[in-house]
C-alpha cells in the first residue's frame, strides 16, 4: 500500500498529508463514459479518504479535462463525508469547490499584489493563493540522468520570496526516482536552499537590536509571530516604529498581518530615518500572511511601518529586517 507508506512516513517526520487525484484520466477505458467515470472516480476518492487518516490538502485539477463533464458537487460531497476539514485546491475553472486558489502559473511566482478574499464569479470568499512549480525545469515527472534540469538554489529563493514573500503558498513539485525514493541530486538541492533560507532570514536585526521597552508594540518586534500588536480601534492609519541603539545595515524587510479576523492593510510603506527626513524604502498595497521586500542596503538608527490605509484597524504580527546581500550562489 504505497499510500499508507508515504503517509505513514510524512507523519513520522510531523508533516501533514494530502492527495492530489486527477479528473483527468488518460488510462482509465470508462473515462469516455462520464457517469461511469464519476463512479470510478468516487471509488478512489472514497479508498484515498477513509483510510489514511485526516488530509490537509486536496488537490483538484482542472487540467486536460476540456469538455469532460464531472459531478462535482457529487465529488466535494464524498470528500467530505470522511474528511470535512481537508482544504481543496481548485483552479479558475472549479473556483466554486476551492478553499484554495491557484497562482495563475507553474512559475513560482505570485506576480501581483494578493489579496485573500477575492469575488470571482459571484464566489465571495476567503480564498488564499497557492502557486505550484516543479524543482526541476520545465517538467514534474522524474527523468533518468536529469541534475543539470534542477532550479538553481538562486531560482528557488526567488520562488520563494515571490510566493511566501507575497502572502502565499508554495507547493514544489518532486518526483520519486525507480527506487521509490528521492533522487540524490534532488534532496542534495532542497538541503542547499533550505540553508540559503536560514542564512538570509536567519537574523531579524529587529528582534536582536532594537532598544526595548517601546510598550504594546513590542508584540510586533519580539520575532514571535504568536503575538501581535494592534492600531488603535476603529483607526485606518498608523505607524509601528522600531529604534537602535546605534544605526543598522539593512536591505530586506518582513511584515506579516495578524489575519484571525481579516486582511486589513491596503496601503503602507516602510520607510528609514536618514538624519533629516523620512526616506521610503518600500510601498505596497497588500501585506496579508507575509510580505518580503528587498532594497539596496540601507543604514538607519529607526525604520518605521507606515500604514497609510487600512478598512480595520491594523493587527501586525512581525517587522522584521535583514542584512541578506547577495548571498544566494547560482548554481
Amino acid at each position: 500500500d504505497v499510500v499508507r507508506r508515504v503517509s505513514h512516513a510524512a507523519r513520522k517526520f510531523d508533516l501533514k498529508f494530502g492527495v492530489y487525484l486527477s479528473p483527468w484520466d488518460r488510462h482509465e477505458p470508462s473515462y469516455q463514459n462520464s457517469a461511469k467515470y464519476d463512479d470510478y472516480y468516487i471509488a478512489e476518492l472514497s479508498e484515498l479518504t477513509a483510510n489514511y487518516g485526516d488530509l490537509v490538502e486536496f488537490w483538484l485539477d482542472g487540467a486536460g479535462s476540456e469538455g469532460h463533464v464531472y459531478n462535482f458537487p457529487r465529488i466535494i460531497d464524498n470528500l467530505r463525508i470522511s474528511q470535512p476539514n481537508t482544504l481543496v485546491f481548485a483552479d479558475a475553472a472549479l473556483f466554486e469547490y476551492g478553499d484554495i486558489r491557484w497562482a495563475g502559473n507553474e512559475d513560482g511566482t505570485i506576480p501581483y499584489e494578493n489579496w485573500n478574499v477575492l469575488d470571482r464569479h459571484g464566489y465571495l470568499r476567503w480564498r488564499p493563493v497557492e502557486a505550484d512549480t516543479p524543482l526541476h525545469k520545465n517538467h514534474w515527472f522524474w527523468h533518468p540522468n536529469d541534475e543539470a534540469t534542477l532550479k538553481s538554489v538562486a531560482e528557488l529563493v526567488s520562488s520563494y520570496e515571490e510566493t511566501i514573500g507575497r502572502g502565499g503558498q508554495l507547493m514544489l513539485g518532486l518526483s520519486p526516482d525507480r527506487r521509490g525514493m528521492l533522487p540524490d541530486a534532488d534532496v542534495k538541492r532542497l538541503e542547499e536552499f533550505g540553508a540559503a533560507i536560514r542564512k538570509r532570514y536567519g537574523r531579524n536585526l529587529i528582534a536582536n537590536e532594537h532598544i526595548r521597552g517601546q510598550g504594546a508594540i513590542e508584540a510586533a518586534l519580539d520575532g514571535d509571530p504568536e503575538t501581535f500588536w494592534s492600531a488603535p480601534a476603529g483607526s485606518h492609519q498608523a505607524v509601528l516604529e522600531a529604534n537602535f541603539a546605534k544605526p543598522v545595515t539593512f536591505d530586506h524587510a518582513l511584515v506579516m498581518e495578524w489575519l484571525n479576523d481579516g486582511q486589513h492593510v491596503e496601503h503602507f510603506r516602510i520607510e528609514a530615518w536618514t538624519g533629516k527626513h523620512w526616506s521610503s524604502l518600500v510601498e505596497g498595497n497588500a501585506i496579508g500572511h507575509k510580505r518580503i521586500n528587498h532594497f539596496g542596503p540601507v543604514t538607519a538608527s529607526h525604520i518605521r511601518l507606515n500604514i497609510l490605509a487600512s478598512s480595520s484597524e491594523a493587527h501586525i504580527r512581525e517587522f522584521q529586517v535583514f542584512s541578506a546581500g547577495s548571498d544566494v550562489r547560482t548554481h
